[in-house]
C-alpha cells in the first residue's frame, strides 16, 4: 500500500462572495442606479465591519441584481480600542493601590483594574483601558451585513408584497448567497 502524505498547502485567507438577488422584473431606469448603490452600501458595510475585500463588480439583468466580492478576508481585522480614564492622581492612591475611581472605571470599560496603563498625556499621568477584538469570521457576520446591505437599498418606488413587510422595487422571487463556494443562510 501507497503512504498518502498529508496536505500542508496553507488554507487560503480570502474568499469570493456572491449575492443574487432575482425580482419580478424591474422597470429598467432602477437598474442602474440599484448597482450603483449596491457597489457603495457594500463597500461601507464591509469598512465598518472591518472586513478587507478586493474587486468589487455588479452585475443586472431585469429580473436579477448580483454583487461579486472578491477576496474577501476571512475574518475581520483585529481592532484595539483606547479609552482614557481618571486621572494618576485620583485613580492610584499614596501606597500604589486603585481607588474607587479606578475600579469604577475598570468594570464600566470591561476589563479587569490590572490591566489598566499608565500613560503620559500632555495633561499628565492618565489611566487608559485597551480593549482588543481580535474579530469574527466572515461566515458568522454576513447573514446579518447581506440582509442590511438589502434593506439599505432605496428605489424610487418600493412595493410591500408579503407579510414581511420588506420594502423592495419589486418582489423579491429568491436570494442567492454563496462565501467561498458555500452557502450563506439569509431569512
Amino acid at each position: 500500500m501507497r503512504e498518502r502524505k498529508a496536505k500542508t498547502a496553507a488554507e487560503p485567507t480570502r474568499s469570493e462572495l456572491l449575492l443574487e438577488i432575482g425580482t419580478e422584473e424591474l422597470p429598467a431606469q432602477f437598474v442602474a442606479p440599484a448597482l450603483a448603490e449596491l457597489r457603495h452600501q457594500a463597500v461601507r458595510l464591509f469598512e465598518l465591519s472591518r472586513l478587507c475585500h478586493g474587486p468589487i463588480t455588479t452585475l443586472a439583468t431585469p429580473r436579477r441584481l448580483t454583487l461579486v466580492v472578491e477576496g474577501m478576508s476571512k475574518a475581520q481585522e483585529p481592532a484595539a480600542t483606547e479609552v482614557m480614564g481618571p486621572s494618576k492622581a485620583v485613580a492610584i492612591d499614596p501606597q500604589g493601590k486603585p481607588t474607587k475611581a479606578a475600579i469604577g472605571f475598570a468594570a464600566g470599560q470591561g476589563v479587569p483594574v490590572e490591566k489598566l496603563e499608565i500613560r503620559a498625556t500632555p495633561k499628565g499621568d492618565y489611566l487608559f483601558a485597551v480593549k482588543r477584538d481580535p474579530g469574527r469570521k466572515a461566515r458568522v457576520l454576513l447573514p446579518d451585513l447581506l440582509l442590511q446591505l438589502l434593506e439599505g437599498l432605496s428605489f424610487p418606488k418600493t412595493m410591500r408584497w408579503n407579510e414581511t413587510g420588506v420594502r423592495f422595487a419589486r418582489p423579491i422571487r429568491w436570494l442567492l448567497a454563496l462565501y467561498d463556494g458555500k452557502p450563506v443562510p439569509l431569512q
